[in-house]
């Protein structure tokens, strides 16, 4: 068996042959022999790793995301989405409007032996108006379902907005995941 031992950038390969572990003999090849034995080494490796390191890098979770905005008690806007995320791939969903922005994002990333899911939610609700949270969930070991909830309110005064905006506004949010 033959063992790369050095490189240079002329391509020049030093091979040590191998007898149960132990060096025997040591050629150098230069040139065009040099490259072709190179390739004929490395080949086989770029085949094998990186398919490897692609199946031991594939972090993932399914998540659920269901957000609620409220004005005055009344169901204003409602938001449902079934995702997968997966590490390197922020999740985009743009939904906005012609006139209004909407947009929602998730990522996920690996932290110890645990998966953690990061989403923000933006909403422009109105001419004077507009709602949002950012939240994060951490999926413990192997993988169970988690879920996190929120919400976050203001009220808008008669004074200083027209009455179509004034008042109580909630926005509810809950996100469920689990390892995919």
């Amino acid at each position: 068996m033959w063992e790369i031992e050095a490189v240079n950038i002329d391509v020049l390969v030093r091979l040590t042959r191998c007898g149960k572990g132990k060096p025997m003999k040591t050629e150098t090849k230069s040139g065009l022999l040099g490259s072709m034995l190179l390739a004929l080494a490395v080949t086989p490796a770029a085949i094998f790793i990186p398919t490897h390191v692609a199946a031991a890098e594939n972090i993932a979770a399914a998540c659920s995301v269901a957000v609620d905005y409220l004005h005055n008690g009344a169901v204003v806007e409602q938001y449902r989405k079934d995702l997968l995320v997966e590490q390197g791939v922020v999740f985009v969903d743009d939904f906005s409007t012609p006139t209004r922005v909407k947009r929602f994002t998730a990522t996920v990333a690996r932290d110890g032996g645990n998966l953690l899911v990061s989403v923000d939610y933006f909403s422009d609700v109105g001419v004077f108006h507009s709602v949002g949270f950012t939240t994060a969930l951490t999926i413990r070991g192997s993988g169970g379902l988690e879920s996190t909830s929120g919400s976050n309110a203001f009220d808008a005064s008669l004074a200083v907005t027209p009455q179509s905006v004034s008042g109580n506004h909630l926005t509810n949010y809950g996100l469920t995941c689990r390892r995919a």
